[in-house]
């Protein structure tokens, strides 16, 4: 589950997503001081930060772009009642929602669940992500850090037991995913009208308002 919901979460966290309730800040300390696995990264993306803006703004045309791409995961998304909604063929589940939205940062917070009896102990869990960035001369650098725990004592103990592991396998998953996340915002940047025709109907038509000359 943490793999899988940390790509959907680089590929499409929005801060087009409404913030919500006053009580999220205080759950998401929570969730931060009891994390059992945490992980961050930098990267850096050749597109200006206009553009970087506009793609982490639109999750579902990021979406739409890396299923044309054919990158894997393969993941379903869709917006209800203003929460994104995320899938995969293996099981996962996820809503994620936006509670803080500023200048050069954004945080989510995340509720999974794994249908796959091979794992018993992940059925369910919570993440925070927060995602920075600030122009570096004509890039964007960002960076992203992600907390982690499973709904059950027995869950995060295997976590924390485990967590040397999967954090090796964090890093990888990650760095390989925002390369494919880079080559779409930096294709966009670059030649707009490549991405444009890799959509169709109203993805195509909403690609070409946000990232209108």
């Amino acid at each position: 589950m943490t793999l899988r919901l940390i790509t959907a979460i680089l590929l499409l966290a929005s801060a087009s997503l409404p913030a919500s309730g006053s009580d999220l800040p205080d759950r998401a300390r929570q969730i931060m001081d009891a994390a059992a696995v945490t992980y961050s990264t930098s990267f850096q993306w050749h597109c200006s930060r206009t553009t970087w803006s506009k793609a982490v703004d639109n999750p579902l045309i990021m979406g739409g772009l890396w299923a044309a791409y054919g990158f894997a995961p393969a993941y379903s998304v869709m917006r209800t009642d203003g929460v994104l909604e995320v899938r995969d063929p293996t099981g996962l589940a996820g809503t994620i929602s936006t509670f803080r939205r500023r200048s050069g940062e954004r945080i989510y917070v995340c509720d999974g669940r794994l249908d796959h009896w091979a794992v018993p102990f992940f059925n369910e869990g919570e993440a925070v992500f927060v995602l920075s960035d600030e122009a570096v001369g004509d890039s964007t650098r960002g960076k992203v850090e992600v907390y982690v725990r499973a709904a059950s004592g027995i869950g995060n103990t295997v976590l924390e037991l485990g967590e040397a592991i999967l954090r090796k396998h964090i890093e990888n998953r990650v760095r390989l995913n925002l390369q494919d996340a880079g080559k779409i915002v930096e294709t966009i940047e670059s030649s707009p009208a490549t991405s444009a025709a890799m959509l169709r109907g109203p993805l195509a038509e909403r690609f070409e308002t946000v990232f209108a000359p």
